[in-house]
C-alpha cells in the first residue's frame, strides 16, 4: 500500500483499477490534512494543482524488495487509461475517454 499526505499546497491524487476500469481522484491540501491510501494493485500518481508549490510525504507499508520488485511504470499520459467510471459516477463526461490529468476538478 502506498500513502500520500499533502503537508503544504494542493495535490490531485488519482488511482486507476485496470480490472474495473474505475478511476478515483482526490484533491488534497495542507489546509485539510488527510492520508490517502492506495492499495497495491492500483495504478496511481499525483500532480500539483494551483499556483502554490506543494510538499508531499509519500510512504509505504512495506520495505522495497529489490529481488522481487512490486513496481511497474506506465506513462502518465497513457491513452489506454480509459475509465468507465470516475469517483463511482458512470455519467461523468470524462468517462470513455483517455484520462486527462490536466482537467481541473478543483476549480
Amino acid at each position: 500500500m502506498d500513502c500520500f499526505f499533502a503537508v503544504k499546497g494542493a495535490l490531485k491524487v488519482c488511482a486507476y483499477d485496470d480490472e474495473s476500469r474505475e478511476l478515483d481522484e482526490i484533491v488534497s491540501s495542507g489546509e485539510g490534512p488527510q492520508v490517502i491510501r492506495i492499495p497495491g494493485h492500483y495504478w496511481h500518481g499525483f500532480g500539483v494543482v494551483g499556483d502554490e508549490s506543494a510538499t508531499l510525504i509519500y510512504f509505504v507499508n512495506r520495505l522495497y524488495d529489490y529481488g522481487s520488485p512490486d513496481e511497474v511504470r506506465r506513462p502518465w499520459n497513457d491513452p489506454a487509461i480509459v475509465p468507465e467510471s470516475i469517483n463511482g459516477r458512470r455519467g461523468d463526461p470524462r468517462c470513455g475517454k483517455a484520462w486527462d490529468w490536466f482537467y481541473p476538478p478543483h476549480r
